[in-house]
């Protein structure tokens, strides 16, 4: 190997090495493109930060020079971006790995042990740090190669149903006979864009916006990314945060149709049968964004799908008090779906769940979130009705299918 290739990458080995605990914190897995990654754009690093570092000390004598100091600055940090998007953007490109505390000692052992591989003296340190490589090697391959098998029936050729892992935010997509429903689009881009790549969905026919907070629309840019969609339904809340207008011109400039909706709408897709059963008109009687939410019963012949949005206990109240869906002999004799309210959140009005009975209850939330989400209250609800209790903090993922009379699911490497 030629030395500068090879000073090249072992400035970029050794910093990944040493950082490998605390970059386990922030991924869900070993990353395989961070080396030539690194490489690609270390040379751009010194430019850039001694043009910063120049162009702030000419700036207060000489503004015209500091402008085009940072703007050659810029144009390095526009080619790391571009690089960092490329490969951020691949396919299969992350290795599972233990989560959490146990993920991070594993890594912390194994940057031990190369280090007194590589320093010891003494044969005998020398021996113990090999020994210990090896074993924590074998221990993390065998974790690897679990988390690679489960994941090869990830996703489901015969999906219906996935609850996309948006960290602390919403999206769920709904699929019939190659028509896709996509339900919120979480607080960032790349999440929700990953999930529908991976799902292979080039065609949003529905697009639901339960409404407007930005966990749940923040990343419809990589919803709407190299996508077409056929018709946006949104909440008709008045919401005038920065995030409700910005989401509106978004669907404006990609063409989308918009439609507010209200209780009693309805609708196909593919199989499923869809009607809207809360907010009511224009909102009525809302009080506010979570209140106004969209929340949806799907049917099959299969199964029932209820995605609650963000609906709190009052919401849940009105929805219950709507004797025409209850009467439905569908939802006693067909498996029921739940899209947990709120992450979680205590703000549920038990009776509901205790009424509806769900088969299988799917919990989007993020991982170490500051909310408390899922709260001990709610898990204890969906329990008490034996509910399959599936979280995306702990899974990943979650892909839903029927097969051979009941409800399958299975979940993605990153849990």
């Amino acid at each position: 190997m030629p030395t500068w290739l090879a000073i090249a990458v072992g400035v970029s080995l050794s910093a990944q090495i040493l950082c490998l605990p605390i970059l386990l914190q922030l991924q869900s897995g070993l990353s395989t493109y961070a080396l030539p990654a690194n490489v690609l754009a270390e040379p751009l690093v010194a430019p850039v930060t001694i043009l910063g570092i120049v162009a702030c000390l000419v700036a207060w004598a000489f503004p015209p020079a500091a402008w085009c100091l940072t703007y050659l600055a810029s144009e390095a940090t526009w080619v790391i971006a571009k690089i960092a998007h490329h490969f951020a953007n691949q396919q299969n490109v992350t290795l599972g790995w233990p989560t959490g505390i146990a993920g991070a000692l594993i890594a912390s052992c194994i940057v031990l042990g190369i280090l007194l591989w590589l320093r010891a003296q003494p044969n005998s340190l020398r021996n113990l740090g090999l020994s210990g490589l090896a074993v924590i090697a074998a221990a993390s391959v065998g974790s690897i190669g679990f988390n690679l098998v489960r994941s090869a029936n990830w996703p489901l050729v015969d999906w219906q149903v996935v609850a996309c892992d948006v960290g602390q935010g919403d999206a769920l997509v709904v699929r019939s006979r190659d028509h896709v429903a996509v339900i919120d689009v979480g607080r960032e881009n790349r999440p929700v864009d990953e999930c529908l790549r991976k799902l292979n969905v080039t065609r949003i026919d529905l697009l639901v916006l339960t409404h407007f907070d930005m966990d749940h629309i923040g990343g419809l840019s990589g919803a709407l990314a190299d996508r077409t969609v056929g018709v946006a339904l949104v909440s008709p809340f008045k919401d005038e945060r920065w995030g409700a207008t910005g989401t509106n011109i978004l669907l404006s400039r990609a063409g989308v149709r918009v439609i507010g909706v209200e209780k009693g709408m309805s609708g196909k897709l593919g199989d499923f049968a869809w009607q809207v059963l809360n907010p009511n008109r224009a909102a009525a009687g809302a009080e506010d964004s979570n209140d106004a939410s969209v929340a949806m019963l799907w049917q099959t012949s299969q199964f029932n799908l209820l995605t609650m949005a963000d609906t709190g206990e009052k919401a849940q109240m009105r929805i219950s008090a709507q004797g025409n869906w209850w009467q439905d002999p569908a939802l006693q004799t067909r498996p029921m779906v739940l899209k947990v309210s709120h992450h979680g959140s205590a703000d549920q009005f038990g009776e509901l769940i205790e009424q509806l009975q769900p088969d299988l209850s799917l919990i989007s939330v993020g991982r170490r979130n500051s909310y408390g989400h899922p709260t001990l209250r709610t898990l204890k609800i969906l329990q008490a009705t034996g509910s399959k209790i599936e979280r995306t903090d702990e899974l990943g993922s979650i892909a839903v299918a029927f097969r051979d009379g009941g409800l399958v699911t299975a979940n993605s490497p990153h849990g």
